[in-house]
């Protein structure tokens, strides 16, 4: 799983591929397994209780185990993609997430595991498990987007209007892009949604000045721009376990 940032032994199960045909379908389904998707070319459009996403060539999504989807081919721009059936513990708490694969590293370590498959020495089982772990090392590195200019243009935005009113339209005008195309981009780029970007970084600075000052919670809660301690309240039992107030007087030094 990729728990604070750190990823849990990773086994592959079985891969696959999906060749290009216009009608390719899978109905809404879930499995026991993580699934990994590298989109090699054209498109899949992808159906969850999320909505829907669009992935074209370059693009890698991770399903995880239990949450249904459903998949198409687009039409237009047939799907082909190499598919990665895998064991993680914990990776369950996860959503549906895509990346841009943009330095084709996913990519050209993905074809050589898919061409090894067949490979059954223990040598190729372990290499296989490392290139694996390698993968998701990057998917996790390209979830937060930061090396996107786009991507880090809003974060620096947010970070110099944290304590202010930040609403999609706002950060889209950031980028001079309409609202809804916006969305789609930052999606793509770090697998949520731009306000809940802002929702997270808010509470990660909240967190940040939680431990180290003694600023009161009603003073954080504005500094942060979450409103009132109520909500800094709530925004850490969500994401922390713990409400703010506990949480400092845990804090190491103590």
């Amino acid at each position: 799983m990729f728990a604070d940032g750190h990823i849990l032994h990773a086994c592959l199960l079985q891969c696959g591929q999906v060749l290009p045909d216009p009608a390719w379908h899978i109905p809404l389904s879930h499995h026991d397994y993580h699934e990994m998707i590298l989109v090699m070319d054209g498109a899949v459009v992808v159906g969850s209780r999320g909505g829907r996403i669009r992935a074209g060539a370059g693009s890698v999504l991770i399903y995880p185990a239990g949450v249904e989807h459903e998949e198409w081919s687009d039409a237009g721009h047939p799907l082909h993609s190499l598919f990665f059936c895998f064991a993680c513990p914990g990776m369950e708490k996860m959503s549906i997430s895509v990346i841009q694969d943009a330095r084709g590293i996913i990519g050209e370590i993905g074809a050589r595991m898919y061409a090894d498959r067949h490979s059954s020495s223990p040598a190729a089982r372990i290499q296989r498990d490392a290139f694996l772990q390698a993968i998701l090392a990057e998917f996790l590195r390209n979830l937060g987007g930061e090396d996107q200019p786009m991507v880090g243009q809003v974060r620096q935005h947010v970070r110099d209007h944290i304590a202010g009113r930040l609403t999609l339209d706002g950060l889209a005008g950031v980028c001079g892009l309409s609202k809804f195309h916006f969305l789609r981009q930052y999606r793509i780029a770090t697998g949520r949604t731009p306000m809940e970007d802002v929702r997270a970084m808010r509470a990660e600075y909240a967190r940040e000045l939680v431990m180290s000052t003694r600023l009161p919670l009603k003073e954080i809660a504005l500094r942060t721009g979450l409103g009132d301690e109520y909500s800094l309240s709530r925004v850490f039992r969500r994401l922390f376990d713990t409400p703010p107030g506990r949480y400092r007087r845990n804090r190491p030094g103590r």
